[in-house]
């Protein structure tokens, strides 16, 4: 545990607070150990807070309505399959696909689909406002509820917004994603969205068209007490000041507050990296001290600094930390490598670990309620690690090669 550099939490208090948390208790043990909120769950929080403004919350709601109806009825879900088999017997999705409450992974996968098989949907519920079956009194509400403008162009700015940040999400996954990589995919993130806030009318005019073509009911502006009404002269005016810049600058306030949290720590290393190192920036490397106070001096780390500066002018700036290191020699350069070493150290994201928690749900399920520890043990080492092949054959013969047996086994 002397070794300790970094630890890595979600948000909540009694892990992350700073008075009596579990990463106060830890540094206070170990000071060297830095907390990192989990980019993960950043990432989430911002979204999720992007997602509560009213139209994209209705948006929403009513998406995992309609999902919830095709998914989980019979005579819905078969309508719905006959209707795409009609209309279109190629089609390879079949299938709306449930919005995930935690990651938005799944969201971006569920506005897709939802939008690609969004006739067949209009169509289906047609066909199931006309029968008499328990679910059919649904139907008719459903249907008014796509029809409307506010819900489509809803639709489209989340698809689009969900769009942007699915990359950034998919790569905080990634084994190889170090600190400094994942600080720059989102500041990419927020420079790109504030590129699109400031080219608004050519981005929500495309959104514009398209959802026109989708809505008879779009052009329907009356005014109304429950919503914003700000003066617009055309319809699409309107909506682009009401959904896409609301929606827009939320995300981008969102993604600053929660993605940017731990740039601190990152401005420390900073100094160490190619495109940022400088013989003037030696003094910033009493900001590190609490890493190399009790292994060497300052004045010989600042001795060495000034050697790793001068070997960096041949390297890519944009290399990434891991390459980086390669790249420093470890007997030359002891006390630069040390420091390098740290920073990929630091933990990006937890969302992998938490995982196993999910998979408890999967396996201890309520026919498997009076299971020991020692299946449940096994059954988790199987679940969890899912990319790893085991040969049916070669437990077999360890089985029978233990003890004997009643039933042959080989």
């Amino acid at each position: 545990m002397a070794k300790l550099v970094g630890q890595g939490y979600d948000g909540a208090a009694n892990m992350s607070g700073h008075l009596s948390g579990v990463q106060t208790r830890i540094r206070q043990l170990y000071p060297k150990a830095r907390y990192v909120h989990c980019a993960s769950h950043r990432l989430n929080l911002a979204l999720s807070n992007t997602i509560s403004l009213p139209s994209i919350r209705n948006c929403i709601g009513i998406v995992n309505e309609i999902e919830n109806l095709f998914r989980n009825h019979s005579n819905a879900n078969t309508t719905f399959q006959d209707v795409i088999q009609k209309h279109a017997p190629e089609s390879k999705k079949r299938r709306l696909v449930r919005l995930c409450e935690t990651r938005f992974i799944e969201r971006h996968e569920s506005f897709i689909s939802f939008m690609e098989l969004f006739k067949f949907i209009v169509l289906s519920l047609e066909i199931i406002s006309s029968k008499t079956w328990s679910i059919s009194s649904k139907a008719p509400a459903f249907l008014a509820a796509v029809e409307k403008s506010d819900f489509l162009l809803s639709l489209f700015v989340c698809e689009q917004l969900f769009s942007l940040t699915l990359p950034l999400s998919v790569q905080l996954h990634e084994k190889s994603m170090d600190f400094v990589s994942a600080m720059n995919r989102a500041k990419e993130l927020i420079r790109t969205l504030h590129q699109i806030r400031e080219t608004a009318d050519g981005f929500f005019n495309d959104i514009f068209q398209t959802a026109s073509q989708m809505s008879k009911d779009l052009f329907d502006t009356s005014r109304q007490t429950t919503r914003a009404n700000p003066p617009c002269t055309t319809p699409e005016s309107h909506f682009r000041v009401t959904i896409y810049i609301l929606c827009v600058d939320a995300l981008i306030q969102n993604m600053t507050e929660h993605l940017l949290v731990n740039e601190d720590i990152l401005s420390s290393f900073q100094i160490l990296l190619p495109g940022f190192a400088a013989i003037d920036n030696a003094e910033e490397l009493k900001n590190l001290t609490i890493y190399f106070e009790e292994q060497i001096s300052m004045t010989a780390l600042k001795s060495e600094y000034r050697l790793w500066c001068a070997s960096l002018s041949t390297i890519d700036p944009t290399i990434e930390v891991l390459k980086l290191l390669q790249h420093c020699d470890a007997t030359y350069f002891k006390n630069i490598h040390y420091l390098l070493t740290i920073l990929p150290t630091l933990p990006v994201t937890t969302a992998s670990f938490e995982r196993t928690s999910s998979t408890l749900k999967r396996i201890k399920t309520l026919p498997r309620s009076v299971m020991g520890n020692e299946r449940l043990s096994a059954l988790a080492v199987i679940a969890v690690p899912w990319d790893i092949k085991i040969d049916p054959d070669e437990v077999i013969n360890d089985m029978a090669s233990k003890k004997k047996r009643k039933i042959l086994l080989i």
